[in-house]
């Protein structure tokens, strides 16, 4: 009685197949091994991720700010460049006292989105970001990513 073998049937293959299949499915989707959600066709683009390429100093000489500000600034700069004081050499044989001459400073970075394309923001303040840094850039404004 015993020694007859008796095949299953084959709709209980399926149903055993079917099983297996979803819980593989399901195991991997809660691991992490298969895309869940809005993953389905891959990590959306980062619109306003970018990568500093370069960092410009432009020096503005004093008689660049008293003639014509306005020609100075750049459209992304909304306050005039801060001016720092360095003392000018005298010729060697002048006798008049030491003269100062006020320099300012813009910065122009120039950053790479992740869609290839490229941006140079202009600021007044001095960058904390370095080539290489990677930035976000919202309303006009490069942020550091942490």
């Amino acid at each position: 009685m015993y020694d007859q073998y008796k095949p299953r049937h084959p709709l209980a293959w399926g149903i055993i197949a079917g099983i297996a299949l979803f819980s593989a499915v399901a195991i991997g989707a809660m691991q992490g091994w298969l895309p869940v959600g809005d993953n389905l066709i891959g990590p959306k683009a980062c619109a306003e991720c970018a990568v500093v390429e370069s960092i410009k100093t432009i020096e503005i000489p004093a008689a660049a700010l008293a003639a014509e500000p306005a020609a100075t600034e750049t459209p992304a700069v909304a306050e005039t460049p801060a001016i720092a004081e360095t003392p000018a050499v005298p010729p060697e044989d002048a006798a008049a006292p030491e003269q100062v001459a006020a320099v300012a400073y813009s910065y122009e970075t120039t950053v790479r989105f992740e869609d290839g394309t490229t941006g140079v923001f202009s600021q007044v303040d001095p960058p904390t970001w370095q080539a290489g840094d990677k930035v976000r850039v919202v309303d006009g404004e490069i942020l550091v990513q942490g």
